[in-house]
């Protein structure tokens, strides 16, 4: 996805996956196809806002690689008021559940931008 001069890669997509973009008017970029079975069991990493972090739950069995998240901003009638980036550092693709440190207002989500190793 790219807007003015500002890329963000979505890593793994699986079909239905709903995820966040935090940029101004993005634009699609390429995108590649892959087979499920050459996911090898691949289940997207969930993230959720809990006081003093973000709790991120992983089911696969290997650490992914974490290319950051998006947070998204909604006001309490649940429309969309801003967002921003966290940095690959600040989000967990490892196995089981994690809570990292991070301060987040109300009505914050986040999408994790967990890819496959060596990807």
């Amino acid at each position: 996805m790219t807007s003015g001069s500002t890329t963000v890669e979505v890593p793994v997509l699986t079909p239905g996956q709903r995820i966040g973009v935090a940029l101004d008017r993005p634009t699609p970029g390429p995108v590649i196809w892959l087979a499920p079975e050459a996911l090898g069991g691949f289940t997207p990493v969930t993230a959720e806002v809990v006081p003093g972090g973000v709790r991120y739950r992983s089911a696969n069995c290997r650490a992914l690689t974490s290319r950051g998240a998006a947070v998204l901003h909604r006001d309490t009638a649940g429309h969309l008021t801003g967002g921003e980036r966290l940095p690959p550092a600040s989000v967990s693709c490892a196995p089981g559940e994690r809570v990292l440190p991070v301060v987040l207002g109300p009505g914050s989500e986040v999408h994790p931008y967990c890819d496959l190793p060596g990807a």
